[in-house]
């Protein structure tokens, strides 16, 4: 699908550029905490693609941290100051990679939950579901109406074509579709295009991506445009509401954004986590990997979220919601179908 292929692609491309930059440059560094430090620096401030967006100041940063980074420290605490040095760029998508542990920005949303399986069992979906592959499926009536529901928790759980082909037969005569992402963390972005073109109503314009490929603040490439379409046995064209909050990353955010552009399809909840730049990998002299975003990805409107997806209708649940067993975006969601 030509549509999958071209942010394969363009991540493909990151990569590639990775890939020869860690060559050269391992021949090049020796392997000391200075020089493991300066690499890791100079990298991100060539590839890294949101300084400005987020309003970093890197060559700060640098002044900040360099002087803390000596020759004679032992590898955790060389560790624990790049880690802090990259959650600096306050990105999920970077993390440090040692053979004892794993750096990571931890995100700090002041917004509820929005989610709870428990209550979606006990008073909307029921207990008797099914589970096709990744995906939980099942309707129930509402006002005198059937109304289909799917959950995919996770983009990292491949999706089957025939998994999509029997959840959209089994919910074919349904009034509308609830198809809830709430708290799916991303993964395969190849199961983005696999699950939204049953959705497709034709050839649509879903995102421009563009790649960071020079040391300014402002060297990108050119805009590359990636379009989804109609693929599989049958699309689903009736009412879509998909359910969001701020868990949904990366992956979940770019399939939030590309379902945006179907005009049956109504986003619903809160605003996703972000995570719209993808990362490339690369390695320091002392064998530790690590990667950040090189990336960034536009609407068709030209808008960068970055930072999270919006919905098209914002609605939160409230503690007392959950504790009367009332899941408030799950009734927005049957409402708009209803209505």
């Amino acid at each position: 699908m030509k549509t999958s292929l071209n942010f394969v692609l363009v991540l493909t491309f990151a990569l590639i550029l990775s890939s020869c930059e860690k060559l050269l440059l391992e021949k090049e560094t020796d392997d000391t905490p200075v020089e493991n430090f300066t690499l890791l620096w100079q990298t991100a401030n060539d590839k890294y693609s949101f300084f400005n967006y987020k309003g970093i100041e890197w060559e700060q940063i640098y002044e900040d941290y360099r002087p803390r980074v000596q020759d004679d420290m032992n590898d955790y605490e060389l560790f624990t100051l790049l880690s802090e040095m990259l959650n600096e760029l306050r990105d999920g998508h970077v993390n440090l990679s040692a053979p004892f542990d794993v750096s990571r920005y931890n995100f700090d949303y002041y917004s509820p939950e929005n989610f709870n399986f428990r209550v979606l069992k006990d008073h909307y979906i029921g207990w008797d579901y099914r589970r096709t592959g990744p995906l939980v499926n099942t309707s129930f009536i509402r006002s005198g109406k059937e109304i289909g529901y799917i959950y995919y928790g996770s983009f990292s759980q491949y999706i089957e074509n025939a998994d999509i082909d029997f959840t959209i037969a089994a919910l074919w005569h349904t009034e509308g579709i609830i198809l809830d992402v709430r708290s799916n963390g991303g993964g395969d972005v190849g199961n983005i295009s696999r699950l939204a073109s049953r959705f497709a109503d034709g050839k649509r314009l879903v995102y421009r991506s563009v790649i960071k490929d020079g040391p300014g603040e402002n060297d990108f490439s050119d805009p590359e445009e990636v379009y989804f379409e109609p693929a599989g046995s049958r699309q689903y064209l009736k009412t879509v509401v998909l359910l969001t909050n701020r868990r949904c990353y990366s992956a979940t955010s770019f399939f939030a954004l590309s379902m945006k552009a179907f005009p049956h399809v109504v986003l619903l909840g809160d605003t996703t986590g972000g995570g719209l730049g993808a990362p490339a990998g690369f390695e320091l002299p002392n064998g530790w990997g690590y990667r950040f975003s090189v990336t960034q990805t536009y609407s068709p409107e030209g808008y960068n979220w970055e930072n999270g997806v919006p919905p098209d209708i914002a609605v939160w649940n409230t503690p007392e919601d959950e504790a009367a067993g009332i899941d408030a975006i799950m009734e927005s969601g049957i409402q708009i179908i209803l209505d």
